[in-house]
C-alpha cells in the first residue's frame, strides 16, 4: 500500500472532531510520524489547551524566494447518521477510501505529509524554504489555528499559501465568502384567547425569513464558477408553549456571497429585509448579531508565481492541463489571505468536495497517491 493512503487510513482512525477540540491524539500521531526524518524541523504552536499547530519546515541553503506554505487542518466535522461503513474506519473499497476526514481533509494532509517526507529522505535540494503546517480548528468559526499562525508570526507574511482541500486534484483560485448572523425577531408574548395582545413574533420572523429569501434572489450577480449568491436558514428557535402568542424568535443565516459582493452590501441588504418583515407585524422588533469572522468573497492574484507552479507541477506530473475550479468555502489560506492581504493563495487537493462533511464520506486512492506526485514537484520549484 502507497505510504500516503496507509498514513490516511490511519488519520481517518483518529477522531478529531471539531467543536470538541481534541485534535490533541491526531497531532500526537503526527509528531511520533516525523521522527526520524532527517533535514525538517518542527515546532508545536500552541493555540488553546490540548490544540497544537505542528509547524514543519524544510529549509533552502540560500534563497530570497518567497517560501512555500502548505496547510492541512486536523480537524474534521461530526461523524453523524447511519453509515454503511465504519466512520472511523478507514475502509477501502474499490479504490475509495472511506471514514469522516477521509475526503476533507486527512488526505490532502498525509499527501503533503507524505510528499514532503520523500523530498528529505532523497535530500533534494529546494529553492525556497518550504513549510509544511498540520492546524487546528479550520472547522470552526474562528478558524483559530490559521489566525494563531500569522498573529505569533509563525509564518512570514509574503509566503505563498496553499490548502491541500478537496479539488479533485483542479486548482482553485476564488474562495466563496460566508457571513453569519443571529437574528432575534422580539414581539410580545400573551394568552391565545387575547392573542390581540400580544406581538406574534414567529409571524415577524416568517415575514423576515421570506424578505430575506427574495432580496437575496433579486440580486444581480451571476459568477462564472459560483452562480448566484445564497442565503440559508441554519437554526430556529422560539415561542414557549402552544397556547401562547410567541414573545421571540431567534434564527441564524448563512449568507454565500460571491464576487465581487462585500461585506457592507450584505449587511445592507440583511438589515433591509428585516425592516420589511417586521414592518407587516406592528410593533415587532429585530436585533443583528454578526458571528463568526466575515469571510469576505477573495480571488488569487492571477499573475501570481504560485498559480503557475501548480499548473506547471501538475501538466509536469501528468502530461496534460489542470482543470480549474472555485472553493464555495472559507480555507485556512483564505482566513490567512483576509487577515493580511496575501493573495498569494491557491487549494489544491485530492477528494471531492461534494463528499466532505457527507454521510459515507470517501476520497478515491489513486487521486491521494497522485497528489503526492504534484506537490513534490511544487516543492521542489
Amino acid at each position: 500500500m502507497h505510504t500516503a493512503i496507509q498514513l490516511t487510513r490511519d488519520l481517518v482512525q483518529i477522531p478529531s472532531v471539531n467543536p470538541y477540540g481534541n485534535e490533541k491524539e491526531c497531532a500526537d500521531y503526527i509528531l511520533k510520524w516525523l521522527e526520524g526524518i532527517e533535514g525538517i524541523s518542527v515546532k508545536v504552536q500552541s493555540v488553546e489547551e490540548h490544540r497544537n499547530n505542528i509547524i514543519i519546515k524544510y529549509p533552502c541553503e540560500h534563497s530570497s524566494l518567497p517560501p512555500l506554505v502548505i496547510i492541512s487542518h486536523m480537524d474534521t466535522v461530526p461523524a453523524e447518521g447511519e453509515w454503511s461503513v465504519g466512520p472511523y474506519s478507514g475502509e477501502i473499497i474499490d479504490g475509495k477510501l472511506y471514514g469522516r476526514g477521509s475526503c476533507d481533509m486527512k488526505s490532502g494532509l498525509a499527501s503533503t505529509l507524505v510528499a514532503l517526507k520523500e523530498l528529505a529522505e532523497s535530500k533534494t535540494e529546494v529553492k525556497r524554504d518550504i513549510y509544511v503546517i498540520a492546524s487546528v480548528d479550520e472547522e470552526g468559526p474562528y478558524m483559530k489555528g490559521a489566525v494563531a499562525l500569522i498573529e505569533d508570526g509563525i509564518v512570514p507574511e509574503d509566503a505563498h499559501f496553499l490548502a491541500t482541500e478537496p479539488t479533485s486534484l483542479t486548482l482553485s483560485k476564488v474562495h466563496k465568502g460566508t457571513i453569519w448572523y443571529k437574528i432575534t425577531v422580539i414581539g410580545k408574548s400573551s394568552h391565545c384567547g387575547n392573542a390581540k395582545l400580544g406581538i406574534d413574533a414567529a409571524h415577524a420572523a416568517a415575514e423576515c425569513i421570506t424578505d430575506l429569501k427574495r432580496n437575496v434572489s433579486k440580486l444581480e450577480y451571476n459568477h462564472e464558477i459560483f452562480g448566484e449568491p445564497t442565503l440559508s436558514v441554519g437554526t430556529i428557535h422560539g415561542g414557549e408553549k402552544t397556547n401562547m402568542v410567541s414573545g421571540s424568535v431567534q434564527f441564524e443565516i448563512d449568507f454565500r456571497l460571491v464576487p465581487p459582493m462585500t461585506q457592507e452590501e450584505a449587511e445592507k441588504i440583511v438589515e433591509q429585509s428585516l425592516k420589511q418583515g417586521c414592518a407587516r407585524v406592528t410593533g415587532s422588533n429585530f436585533k443583528i448579531e454578526q458571528f463568526g469572522f466575515a469571510r469576505i468573497p477573495l480571488e488569487s492574484d492571477e499573475n501570481s508565481n504560485l498559480l503557475a507552479r501548480i499548473e506547471h507541477a501538475y501538466e509536469a506530473s501528468f502530461q496534460t492541463d489542470i482543470g480549474h475550479s472555485g472553493f464555495p468555502a472559507y480555507t485556512d489560506v483564505a482566513m490567512i489571505g483576509l487577515k493580511t492581504g496575501n493573495k498569494n493563495i491557491a487549494v489544491f487537493g485530492p477528494g471531492n468536495l461534494e463528499q466532505a462533511h457527507m454521510i459515507d464520506e470517501y476520497v478515491e486512492v489513486q487521486q491521494i497517491i497522485d497528489c503526492v506526485t504534484v506537490l513534490k514537484k511544487l516543492m521542489e520549484s
